[in-house]
C-alpha cells in the first residue's frame, strides 16, 4: 500500500486480496490521513471476523467456503476410491457485503 500511495495514481478505489491485507490497507490510508470512503473506497475478500470490526467497518466479499470445503472433501474422497464418475461443474456464487469503506469517492 505505502509503493502504490507514493506513485501518487489518481486512485478512487482499491480491492485487497481477502479482509487481513484491507485491514493493513485501512491502517496505512489513515496514517497518511486519506478518508475512507470519502476519498478512496476499499473493499476486501472472505468476509472475515475482521471485518465488521474495523472502522469504518469493511465492505467485503463473502464466498461460501464451507460448502466448497465440503465439496472438495467429497471429490477427493471419490478420486482415492477411483469412483470419480461423472465430472460434475458447481457454481459457487459469491455475496457482496455491504458495509461502509465503500462511497462515491473523490479521488482528492
Amino acid at each position: 500500500m505505502i509503493a502504490l500511495l507514493s506513485k501518487q495514481l489518481p486512485i478512487t478505489a482499491i480491492a485487497t486480496y481477502n479482509d487481513y491485507m484491507a485491514a493493513g490497507s485501512l491502517s496505512v490510508l489513515e496514517d497518511n490521513h486519506i478518508q475512507v470512503p470519502e476519498t478512496l473506497s476499499l473493499i476486501g475478500f472472505d468476509d472475515g471476523l475482521i471485518a465488521k470490526y474495523l472502522h469504518p467497518k469493511l465492505t467485503t466479499i463473502r464466498y461460501p467456503i464451507h460448502i466448497m470445503a465440503e465439496q472438495a472433501a467429497m471429490l477427493s474422497l471419490k478420486l482415492a476410491q477411483k469412483d470419480a464418475g461423472e465430472a460434475t461443474v458447481r457454481m459457487f456464487v459469491p455475496t457482496l457485503v455491504k458495509r461502509h469503506s465503500v462511497g462515491r469517492a473523490t479521488g482528492e
